[in-house]
């Protein structure tokens, strides 16, 4: 796990602002070697659909309320696999014969998640107005990860340049 009294201010906030970037789509930033395998087990409309309504209902429900550094940390590793994942189930996708399902497994690591977003721009606009979505923004979401690594918040965390 990360260790604030290992790194400067700047290393620390860098970190949580990354960690708090993924941990608000968590769902959708985990699909990317995700996606592709299951794209090979279950129907392309079902695979997607849910992984937009668990991305939803992760912001709405576990984000307010949850922050977990050892997880959000192992995150960018588990990630990695798509450089594996995608290329091999796009391949056995295409085999199959079921080419444009090949086509999405091989270009949801770099397309997918953003795709996904533009089928909740609207749900998490209407959620960002309750007290829920405003738990639930990159700021409140930082600042839960820094003080949950023990990093001592001495003033507001203002980005480089504006202090």
């Amino acid at each position: 796990m990360w260790n604030s009294s290992g790194h400067s201010n700047d290393e620390n906030v860098r970190w949580s602002w990354l960690r708090a970037v993924e941990w608000l789509s968590w769902p959708l930033f985990m699909s990317q070697p995700a996606v592709p395998v299951l794209l090979y087990y279950y129907p392309w409309p079902a695979v997607l659909g849910t992984v937009v309504v668990v991305a939803f209902l992760w912001r709405a429900i576990v984000v307010p309320f949850w922050v977990a550094p050892r997880l959000a940390a192992f995150g960018p590793m588990f990630v990695m696999l798509k450089f594996l994942a995608a290329p091999v189930m796009a391949v056995l996708l295409w085999q199959r014969g079921d080419t444009p399902v090949a086509l999405v497994a091989l270009l949801w690591p770099v397309a997918g998640p953003t795709f996904a977003q533009w089928f909740m721009i609207l749900p998490t606009a209407l959620l960002s107005l309750t007290p829920l979505g405003e738990a639930s923004q990159i700021g409140p979401v930082q600042t839960r990860f820094l003080l949950a690594i023990g990093f001592q918040l001495e003033q507001p965390i203002a980005p480089e340049g504006n202090q």
